[in-house]
């Protein structure tokens, strides 16, 4: 593991590549990903229209098709339910199109109690250097109200089989502020997971989406919600369990104890170029965002056809850059570098952001170092506060 790595926040010299495979066994009742349950019909027509996009993608966009790939990452929905066969043709393809001989991080999405030793063996032996398990939470009747597809025993089975095929690294996610959790939950989760063995682990507060079954349930009266005091204070149980056990939060969201750095996701964090496939998929390339087509065979059809499966293309003004560099920044350890955005912006953050800096260093939230700016824990907990005030 880089235990001195230091990310640049540099122009992307490099390239991330993001595969979404939107397929579920069955689709979580707080999810509004582009995620779908009971498609396994369009399973080998959709890796088809994937290979087709990457194709497409290099051909029209030929210059995209000589910067070398860093990072590939596959997320979903779950990339497993696909077979290693329909994996090695994405992974085959991507290599026709691309350079990848210099990739740092294959990163794969998984569901525990849905893989075996085989499969998972089988995974390794297509290049994946890194395993992210779903696990959410060790309590099963909450894992059944998020409609999750495994028990406590099937992920800390899954954990264990990673580690035990030879995985180094592996991540576990945990999500918190669920209906009647209480922080000796909590502090289980956490405990549980560091037990097992994992060097990475996310930690999400539970986003009520409109339109989920879990929304539906809370606006009907039937799940009550931890308060925001209480949601915070699950926050701040979590980073003492995790710094307890040694390990540092390097993003808001996300902790290691060894440097096992979820580098692909750095990459949005750096405000750096990545390219994404799928249907749903999010890139952005050369200052550009692309939104794909959401729906399987909408998004399967226009592949098809030869048309790449764009919906929505945003050319970034300088002002929007400006915005999401900075706070993007201030997600991670390494903070906001009066240097970096100099390089980046050819201008100074503090002639833009000086007044802002300066009141959120009064109140707490940020600290100054040569230059550099940080959040501090309070300023992590009220992350969106001080994020909007990049907003010009």
């Amino acid at each position: 593991m880089d235990l001195t790595f230091t990310p640049s926040f540099a122009t992307s010299r490099d390239m991330g590549v993001y595969l979404h495979i939107p397929f579920c066994r069955k689709k979580c009742s707080y999810c509004d990903f582009a995620s779908y349950e009971g498609l396994e019909a369009y399973y080998d027509d959709y890796v088809d229209a994937l290979c087709a996009e990457i194709k497409l993608w290099a051909e029209t966009y030929p210059k995209s098709a000589k910067i070398p790939v860093n990072t590939v990452y596959f997320g979903g929905g779950t990339p497993t339910q696909l077979s290693l066969i329909q994996l090695e043709q994405i992974l085959d393809t991507l290599y026709t199109y691309y350079p990848c001989d210099s990739v740092r991080e294959l990163s794969m999405e998984a569901n525990p109690g849905e893989i075996d030793i085989d499969y998972l063996k089988g995974l390794k032996s297509l290049g994946v250097t890194r395993l992210s398990y779903g696990v959410q939470t060790f309590d099963d009747d909450l894992l059944q109200l998020l409609r999750r597809g495994h028990n406590a025993h099937m992920a800390k089975q899954a954990i264990t089989d990673a580690l035990s095929v030879g995985f180094q690294s592996v991540s576990g996610d945990l999500i918190y502020a669920l209906p009647g959790q209480s922080l000796n939950d909590i502090k289980t989760n956490v405990k549980t997971l560091v037990d097992l063995g994992v060097s990475h682990i996310s930690i999400y507060g539970l986003q009520l989406e409109e339109g989920t079954n879990l929304h539906k349930q809370v606006e009907l009266g039937d799940l009550d919600l931890p308060s925001d005091d209480e949601n915070e204070a699950m926050y701040d149980c979590m980073l003492d369990e995790l710094s307890a056990n040694g390990f540092e939060r390097y993003e808001i969201s996300n902790f290691t104890n060894n440097g096992s750095y979820s580098y692909h996701n750095l990459r949005y964090w750096q405000y750096k170029d990545y390219l994404a496939f799928g249907a749903g998929a999010y890139s952005f390339y050369n200052n550009v965002r692309r939104n794909n087509e959401p729906y399987v065979v909408p998004y399967i059809n226009r592949l098809r056809q030869e048309l790449l499966p764009v919906v929505v293309e945003e050319k970034i003004s300088e002002d929007r850059a400006v915005e999401d560099f900075c706070f993007l920044a201030l997600r991670t350890k390494w903070g906001l570098s009066e240097k970096a955005f100099n390089e980046r912006f050819n201008m100074s953050v503090r002639d833009i952001f000086g007044d802002e800096i300066d009141l959120l260093i009064k109140q707490g939230l940020l600290i100054a170092d040569v230059d550099t700016w940080r959040l501090t824990r309070d300023g992590a907990k009220h992350g969106n506060y001080v994020f909007s005030q990049f907003i010009r």
